[in-house]
């Protein structure tokens, strides 16, 4: 998996933010050796990976005085270890996260960081969230790190499973190779516009004012009472919030977020429905009986099977009741489920590019099928990997 950005949001201590000694895995289980030019940045610095083509930035919107910086945690000219120097970590009275953002995608197996630095409870967090990004900008990995029992100056690894690649594995039944894929990407838009970020557009049947238009609906703010699409005070029912993502999106499920005021004005009965040409709806999934909301609280719906389309629209019939306007605060589309993708061979390369051994997700229903065709592929028998049948219990694959 190739990650594009990888952010450590982490809860306050008593005083601070503060993360240091992160270090990052390629496959063979090495450091990546990141280097900075020039060091001690306060909000931002770009970093390179030694012996490679790849650069990238580090950055948060603060940093404490001018002995924290927003490079030391990342730089592994600097020590990860225990009997951590003061200096050699980020620390923020006022950011909460930090992140870095590679320009060209990176494979990563797993993440190390030191949650607690330095001396004093002060810095010593409850939590870390580390949020993974991969290349086509949809949330890879979403984890939270219970840190409130770490040790000081200690290393800790992500638990990242979908991440760490130890040995390859693919699938054969009835003659043909599959890979499997566990699929779980959340469709992240976060608009600041109705056109932006580009290329992502939204739309609304109607708004109650400019102040709550259509892309406050897809904006990922959950807990602000002005950041919500409202519906127009005279057309409360029958209305409805869309997106375009410009390309078509697998989506097998949505999570919705209720108002943060005037709780009846969230929906009730509602329909998802999706287009490809912005014109012709078809209903995907219908759900009824929504009431009972409670302030900003957020409620998840699956869809009966994963659907692809480029326009998704949200169609409120009816709120709970309040007189004024309905509306919603957040909408997320994700797609929940795995995947087989059927490869022409079993060859070294098949191996490389898909081999993985997530089997433990298998007890997920496998809703897709794709398909893999390898251009160039030697005929030499040499360059084949001998295969063994699975059609037998526990690891039998089965289609309808």
């Amino acid at each position: 998996m190739a990650v594009k950005e990888i952010a450590f949001k982490c809860t306050k201590a008593s005083t601070y933010y503060t993360i240091g000694g992160v270090r990052l895995y390629d496959k063979n289980d090495k450091i990546y050796p990141i280097k900075f030019s020039s060091k001690n940045g306060l909000t931002s610095n770009i970093f390179y990976i030694q012996g490679t083509d790849i650069t990238g930035t580090v950055s948060a919107t603060n940093s404490w005085g001018t002995y924290y910086f927003v490079d030391s945690p990342f730089d592994t000219d600097k020590s990860i270890v225990t009997s951590y120097p003061n200096v050699n970590y980020w620390l923020s009275s006022s950011a909460d996260t930090i992140k870095i953002t590679f320009n060209i995608p990176v494979k990563i197996s797993k993440i190390d960081f030191v949650p607690y630095c330095g001396n004093g409870t002060d810095r010593k967090q409850n939590a870390v969230e580390i949020i993974v990004i991969d290349e086509t900008q949809n949330i890879f990995l979403q984890e939270k790190c219970n840190t409130s029992t770490y040790v000081e100056n200690q290393v800790y690894p992500v638990l990242t499973p979908t991440l760490t690649s130890l040995r390859s594995v693919l699938l054969k039944s009835n003659d043909s190779i599959y890979s499997y894929e566990s699929n779980n990407v959340k469709h992240v838009t976060k608009m600041t516009s109705n056109t932006t970020p580009s290329p992502l557009v939204a739309s609304a049947s109607s708004i109650y004012s400019s102040s709550y238009p259509a892309w406050l609906a897809f904006n990922g703010t959950r807990t602000d009472v002005n950041n919500c699409w409202i519906t127009s005070s005279s057309l409360l029912t029958d209305q409805w919030v869309q997106i375009d993502f410009k390309d078509k999106k697998r989506v097998s499920h949505i999570e919705v977020v209720g108002m943060g005021v005037n709780p009846t004005s969230s929906p009730k009965n509602f329909t998802v429905s999706g287009s490809n040409d912005g014109i012709s709806f078809y209903p995907l999934l219908k759900i009824n009986n929504q009431i009972n909301w409670g302030t900003f609280e957020s409620r998840g719906f699956n869809f009966n099977y994963v659907v692809n389309y480029r326009y998704y629209r949200f169609h409120i019939h009816d709120n709970n009741g309040y007189a004024s306007y309905t509306g919603i605060v957040d909408i997320v589309y994700s797609l929940n489920g795995s995947a087989l993708m059927n490869l022409n061979n079993s060859s070294k390369k098949s191996f490389v590019n898909y081999g993985n051994i997530r089997l433990f997700d298998m007890n997920k229903p496998i809703k897709v099928v794709d398909y893999v065709l390898e251009e160039g592929e030697s005929t030499d028998d040499s360059e084949y990997i001998m295969t063994q049948k699975i059609n037998r219990k526990p690891l039998s694959i089965s289609f309808n």
